[in-house]
């Protein structure tokens, strides 16, 4: 696996502890995506802050979670959570390298998550439009047809109809 965060020498102090952090979570979740949020997250955070992660207190973190994001839109409750997720996951590293005593997300409640509704036809939308297939060998053909094709025209939404092939072979 290449790695997405080098690690540099030359940086000492909290700059090298946050790369340090990120070098660990890429190899612990193999995700390029969640390492690069979670720089992106923790360089917004600490640049909002302006103090040093010793210096940072659980308002601190409240205000940046619940704060408004770069969109100008208020962060929904999973944006909340995955904000402060970042945050004190970057702490508990802190804390088993030493280099601070707490967790400022400790005292924070994180919101809860209300899952989302499921998308698509229900069980009963999905029973009520297979019983409307003919039981005949034209229906159930057609049937099988249609949904090996699943093709939309983009226009109307309508499903495209598929080219028929002469039946000679010409």
């Amino acid at each position: 696996m290449a790695t997405l965060v080098p690690f540099d020498e030359s940086l000492s102090g909290w700059p090298r502890a946050l790369y340090a952090f990120l070098a660990e979570k890429e190899r612990r979740s193999g995700s390029r995506r969640t390492v690069e949020g979670y720089s992106r997250m923790l360089q917004h955070f600490f640049g909002a802050v302006g103090k040093p992660p010793e210096r940072v207190t659980s308002r601190d973190v409240f205000a940046f979670a619940h704060g408004v994001g770069l969109s100008g839109r208020e962060p929904s409750a999973v944006t909340i959570g995955a904000r402060m997720a970042c945050v004190s996951s970057f702490y508990r590293f802190l804390i088993r390298m030493g280099l601070v005593a707490s967790n400022p997300c400790d005292q924070l409640e994180r919101p809860r998550v209300s899952p989302s509704p499921p998308r698509g036809l229900t069980a009963e939308n999905i029973r009520r439009l297979l019983a409307a297939i003919p039981d005949t060998p034209v229906g159930l053909t057609a049937f099988s047809l249609e949904s090996r094709s699943c093709g939309k025209d983009t226009a109307s939404g309508r499903a495209r109809p598929r080219p028929r092939r002469p039946l000679n072979g010409g």
